[in-house]
């Protein structure tokens, strides 16, 4: 019995402090990262608001720590922290406010986290329920079949966000589109287009000049996002109630051909004005060339309508 007791309390010994997973996650340089999300099909990332990990930062380590082995099992996934100023504000995450912040990487596309930084089973979860995107991708071919948007029918109400291939502000905030989504999943739809890439008639014919753009399309009417706030938190609210504060527009028709093409003409140019000074130029050039002709012509004419006299 005695060497019994003695045994016991040497295990309790050895067993103090109690053995814990590493709060702390594997940080990774921006080049690294980069190759890594490349590489890999599922990457959770922590960027942290300095290089050194506290406040906010330091909740959402703890957090993922905790859920880190969860994570690895069911995606075989990465779990890591960086400090890359460059690819945060590339995920959205460049807000002062927002500090710290957590990206969930599937298969390239990211994936803002939106939940608490303390509550371990919430962000889990939320993890766990988004293995991929829930936004949907609209062109000129299937808009109108998919969003039932002119009769407002069978399809639910849609958030679509409006892009161009060369908004910075677009690509930056792709993250939060797919939170909207991954917030709003069997409430509402959640869409991308984009007007470079079999999107312009659509974008033409709803008027949208500035990008990104919000619309939503609910029940044969249109409702514009222009609240100066772009987050998930806001889009949320604004697909759910925040809407009924925006002037309800009648969808349009779609354009003619002719019509559609004069309104491409006059977006190019005034997004084009450099082209425009410059064809301005050779347009006057090429008058002035017409003139001069002109008038050689008429003194080769004025020439030999004197020889003729003498």
């Amino acid at each position: 019995m005695a060497v019994s007791a003695v045994t016991c309390v040497l295990l309790a010994l050895l067993a103090w402090p109690p053995i814990t997973a590493s709060s702390s996650l594997e940080v990774l340089a921006e080049d690294e990262l980069r190759q890594l999300a490349a590489d890999e099909h599922y990457v959770v990332v922590l960027f942290g608001d300095s290089s050194e990990c506290t406040g906010r930062c330091k909740e959402l380590e703890g957090t993922l720590a905790l859920i880190r082995e969860d994570i690895v099992e069911t995606f075989n996934a990465w779990v890591v922290r960086t400090h890359s100023p460059s690819l945060a504000e590339q995920y959205g995450l460049n807000n002062k406010k927002m500090g710290a912040g957590v990206v969930f990487i599937r298969n390239g596309i990211p994936l803002l986290y939106s939940g608490p930084a303390d509550d371990d089973e919430f962000m889990l979860n939320y993890l766990i329920a988004n293995p991929e995107s829930t936004v949907h991708q609209l062109s000129d071919v299937n808009f109108e079949h998919l969003t039932q948007a002119s009769t407002g029918a069978t399809t639910g109400d849609w958030l679509v966000m409006f892009t161009r291939s060369d908004c910075t502000t677009c690509t930056q905030l792709r993250a939060t589109i797919e939170a909207v989504g991954a917030n709003l999943k069997n409430k509402k739809n959640v869409a991308l287009i984009n007007r470079d890439n079999d999107g312009g008639q659509t974008t033409r014919r709803f008027g949208v000049k500035s990008f990104p753009s919000f619309l939503l399309f609910r029940q044969g009417r249109v409702y514009r996002y222009n609240l100066p706030g772009v987050d998930v938190g806001s889009l949320a609210a604004f697909a759910q109630e925040g809407f009924r504060n925006a002037r309800a527009e009648d969808i349009p028709h779609p354009k003619t051909p002719f019509d559609d093409y004069t309104e491409w003409c006059a977006d190019w140019l005034r997004e084009n004005p450099s082209a425009v000074y410059a064809i301005g130029i050779v347009f006057i050039v090429l008058i002035l060339l017409v003139i001069v002709t002109s008038l050689r012509s008429s003194k080769a004419s004025s020439k030999k309508e004197s020889k003729k006299k003498k």
